[in-house]
């Protein structure tokens, strides 16, 4: 039995291993259960965790350990992941992609200025 306190990482964890989060004290159907290669306790950084793998290689289960030396530096860390992670996913959905800072503006100048120079006019 794991318990945890968060909605949040309840949710993470029952999405990754395939669960049902229980609203209801009682056994969980076999429509509830998870499942997870092998489930042990490990020390990371001297704090318990629990760890859950899966082997198979169609996994969608990622862990990055990160660690700092203050909070806001892991906070930093842990947005910029997050970040990452949300733009990847968004590109493997949807396979348009438009650049930042600046680029757009930059590729519009770049060809007006080659439209500008092909087209006869005033000078």
């Amino acid at each position: 039995v794991v318990k945890i306190i968060s909605k949040f990482e309840l949710r993470r964890l029952c999405r990754s291993i395939g669960a049902t989060a229980m609203v209801r004290v009682g056994p969980p159907t076999a429509d509830e259960l998870g499942y997870a290669d092998i489930v042990s306790v490990k020390e990371v950084s001297s704090k318990k965790v629990v760890v859950f793998e899966q082997l198979d290689e169609d996994s969608g289960i990622s862990t990055i350990v990160l660690r700092g030396s203050t909070m806001n530096i892991l906070d930093d860390m842990e947005r910029a992941i997050d970040d990452a992670v949300n733009s990847a996913k968004a590109l493997c959905k949807e396979g348009r992609c438009l650049a930042g800072a600046g680029a757009v503006e930059m590729e519009l100048a770049s060809r007006m200025r080659s439209l500008g120079e092909s087209t006869p006019g005033l000078e």
